[in-house]
């Protein structure tokens, strides 16, 4: 478990933007693009297919009382739907966000990244938790009477308001990442271009075969 947290920290905490058919699934700001990519094409291999009761227990164990709850009651209304939520809980870390925190210690080489480790976490946490609400409401609302619909939609548009803010703030964080290392290519360029001389002397000796001379 130790070394699965170290690589998922360090994917989370290193410079490169990590792809996935060319569009971006996580970078060092955290979760960029909260995963859609990646989860829509997990999704859409998978799409009605059911888990096996095994894999259904698997990712049930680690989810909080309230979330099974909440995922029975999709189950109730929409089969498909459930077992739709169920892989897209799985894909996307939220459960690893669930039980790794607890293995981060202040001795351990993650000291220096708990706090940022954490915080991430718990946006995975939330953000899948109110993507389970928001389609709970949205199932509800098919089927609720007169009375009871204009409350579902409430809590619909509350879940969806705070979804909409998580988003944002990790698009924000996107981009605040992105302005950072256009700035660090920029002063790249600029080092460069004043040691353009230096630079190509360098080269000259490399390709003479020199260059072992000049290592420290």
């Amino acid at each position: 478990m130790k070394k699965l947290i170290i690589l998922f920290a360090a994917v989370i905490f290193a410079g490169p933007l990590l792809k996935t058919g060319g569009q971006t699934v996580i970078n060092s700001s955290g979760l960029a693009s909260t995963y859609e990519d990646a989860e829509s094409s997990y999704l859409a291999e998978f799409q009605g297919k059911e888990l096996t009761k095994e894999q259904e227990d698997r990712i049930l164990k680690n989810l909080s009382p309230e979330m099974k709850s909440k995922l029975e009651e999709v189950k109730k209304l929409n089969k498909d739907k459930y077992y739709q939520l169920l892989r897209t809980v799985s894909s996307s870390g939220y459960l690893f966000a669930s039980v790794a925190g607890s293995e981060i210690s202040s001795g351990n080489s993650l000291a220096v990244y708990e706090d940022q480790f954490r915080e991430q976490k718990e946006k995975v946490k939330k953000q899948k938790e109110l993507e389970i609400d928001v389609e709970l409401y949205a199932l509800k609302l098919k089927s609720a009477d007169n009375a009871n619909q204009q409350t579902i939609k409430k809590e619909l548009q509350s879940s969806l308001s705070q979804l909409f803010d998580i988003r944002e703030s990790q698009k924000q964080a996107e981009v605040k990442q992105l302005e950072k290392r256009l700035q660090e290519l920029k002063e790249s360029l600029q080092a460069r271009k004043q040691n353009k001389e230096e630079i190509i002397q360098r080269r000259i000796q490399e390709l003479q075969g020199d260059s072992k001379y000049l290592r420290w």
